[in-house]
């Protein structure tokens, strides 16, 4: 079955080459409100492949996790390329974005051409797609919060930190080493690469980033990183020093969403996930779908001051807990921030049990123009990496903005693409 997937993609990938991608010139107009592209091809549906936990994802009711693969000539089966398996690297998107993120910022056109003249070898790239729910769950899973192994947000530690890997290994010509097999995320898809390279620290040789939530307390303890942001989700919503209860999860408010989602991943109350049908004896191995909320329904988040639940479309109460209080401060007992996110910072994780980035290439894009304190947190886990007693080297490349043209958003996609496509398949070696 994964052999007549494989070629329908390589078919699908030769036969639109000729496609028009949206120009790449107008950094920040080059996505298109309702997009059709189909890119390199959509890659093997991942039904109940890569883990049982996708059935726990908020609004992942097909249990699925879609994404976009590019598939050089050489690696398609004849009589279009040889089936030459080639490195593999994994991208993942920025906070909101699709699978289509970085072809609709030109990565076909760039790996074409720069395959084709030599800049970089060949190599299949897949882009899964981030969770809608909320932005994203920032490709974090599996909490243990309040004994609870299967937080709403899945367990997302194990899929984009190996099962995916191996997923497509299986599925696709690639070569299987560490050396062979790289992964870069933009945003929060920074923290996804460097958290996906921590927990599973044998299966990524390389890593690219650009500007990302990398160091949550900033290097400063309490006051930095995001940290700065608990009064700005609050600001957002005109809530600051106001009812916490008002706290909204219905609309697109980009900090409120991040804390909320993070807050699935990182710090769940009891979300009695089994608890939703009196006639099913679900299990860890084996559950049955939990609900169907997807990120546009309309409802509100009742919270306390540490934040309750809110009520989904079937009447079941899920809990998250938020590390700040009504006024944007730790609440007087820190225990949510310290216990529970602090130990999803990149900081903690790097200490735990393992050989944590050991030959790992490491490489940086970094503004002082970035959105949400990403410049920072991105300044504090560099100097994290590169003094004692882990002095990993790391290559950092800063850029700025041009006048009218600033570096925040997405408007440097492709220019960043570029010389991240040429940093891994340089690491990849010959």
């Amino acid at each position: 079955m994964f052999g007549k997937m494989i070629k329908f993609i390589a078919l699908s990938l030769i036969s639109m080459s000729m496609i028009v991608l949206p120009g790449c010139e107008d950094r920040g107009t080059n996505v298109p409100a309702n997009p059709s592209l189909d890119g390199g091809a959509p890659w093997p549906t991942a039904d109940h492949v890569f883990s049982p936990e996708l059935r726990w994802l908020l609004s992942n009711n097909i249990e699925q996790l879609p994404g976009w693969v590019y598939i050089p000539q050489v690696a398609a089966p004849p009589p279009l390329g040889v089936s030459r398996p080639v490195p593999l690297l994994i991208l993942l998107a920025p906070q909101g974005a699709n699978k289509f993120f970085f072809a609709q910022h030109g990565l076909q056109e760039l790996l074409k051409e720069m395959i084709a003249d030599g800049t970089i070898q060949p190599m299949i790239v897949a882009c899964p797609a981030n969770d809608p729910t909320f932005g994203g769950f920032m490709y974090a899973g599996g909490s243990n919060f309040e004994n609870n192994p299967t937080p709403p947000s899945g367990n997302n530690d194990a899929i984009f930190g190996a099962e995916m890997v191996a997923f497509l290994r299986n599925s696709l010509p690639v070569l299987e080493s560490q050396q062979k097999t790289g992964i870069a995320g933009f945003g929060m898809g920074a923290y996804g690469a460097f958290r996906a390279a921590l927990l599973s620290d044998t299966v990524y040789g390389s890593i690219s980033v650009s500007d990302g939530p990398l160091d949550f307390d900033g290097g400063s303890g309490f006051g930095g990183g995001l940290a700065d942001l608990f009064d700005d989700a609050l600001i957002e919503q005109g809530l600051l020093n106001q009812n916490l209860q008002d706290f909204d999860s219905a609309k697109a408010w980009p900090i409120s969403n991040m804390f909320i989602g993070a807050a699935y991943a990182f710090s769940p109350r009891d979300t009695v996930l089994f608890a939703h049908d009196a006639n099913t004896n679900p299990t860890p191995t084996n559950p049955a779908p939990i609900w169907t909320m997807d990120s546009t329904y309309g409802f509100d988040t009742t919270i306390t001051t540490l934040i309750d639940g809110f009520n989904s479309p079937s009447g079941y109460i899920f809990d998250y807990l938020l590390p700040f209080d009504a006024s944007g401060n730790l609440p007087s007992d820190p225990m949510i921030w310290n216990n529970y996110w602090l130990t999803e910072n990149l900081e903690f994780l790097i200490n735990l049990p393992g050989n944590k980035l050991n030959g790992v290439n490491l490489w940086f894009a970094t503004t002082t123009e970035s959105e949400l304190n990403y410049y920072q947190q991105t300044q504090s886990w560099i100097n994290t990496l590169t003094n004692a007693p882990y002095v990993y080297s790391v290559t950092e490349k800063k850029y700025l903005g041009t006048a009218g043209n600033p570096a925040s958003g997405d408007q440097y996609v492709y220019d960043l693409l570029r010389e991240m496509l040429i940093f891994h398949s340089n690491s990849f070696g010959n």
